[in-house]
């Protein structure tokens, strides 16, 4: 990573890491949705869709406190001047506001999309079968 002197460095650097969030969440959609299909259904008394749930908000957390972080800690680091850091901080904020909102919106319209999913059932218990017996 190269240092960040001007302001056209500062302002590429800004859109680039707001390109970023919004490609984070959507590796984080995908990793709550392969998770999800990894969580056997239980037979009987079914509270499998718990364990995705809670495997949903820890992916959540986890990756956006990480973007958050690395930004804050190592790409800050490559800004010289004290007002483009604060500049920075601010974009920062808003891709963390990115990432969460994006996370939280794109996986509520996907479970509501594949209700009768093993990722839909993160909302709750919902009338689906696994197997069918006829």
């Amino acid at each position: 990573m190269t240092r960040i002197t001007t302001l056209p460095q500062l302002q590429a650097l800004q859109e680039n890491t707001m390109i970023y969030a919004v490609v984070v969440f959507l590796v984080a959609i995908l990793i709550a949705f392969l998770i999800s299909l990894m969580i056997p259904y239980k037979g009987g008394i079914d509270k499998s869709y718990i364990k995705r749930r809670v495997a949903y908000i820890i992916v959540g957390i986890v990756v956006c406190l990480a973007f958050y972080l690395y930004n804050d800690i190592y790409v800050k680091g490559f800004i010289m001047n004290a007002g483009f850091k604060t500049m920075f901080v601010k974009t920062n904020l808003q891709c963390l506001g990115i990432t969460i909102g994006g996370y939280i919106v794109t996986g509520l319209a996907l479970m509501f999309a594949f209700r009768h999913s093993k990722f839909g059932s993160i909302l709750g218990k919902g009338k689906y079968s696994p197997v069918r017996s006829y």
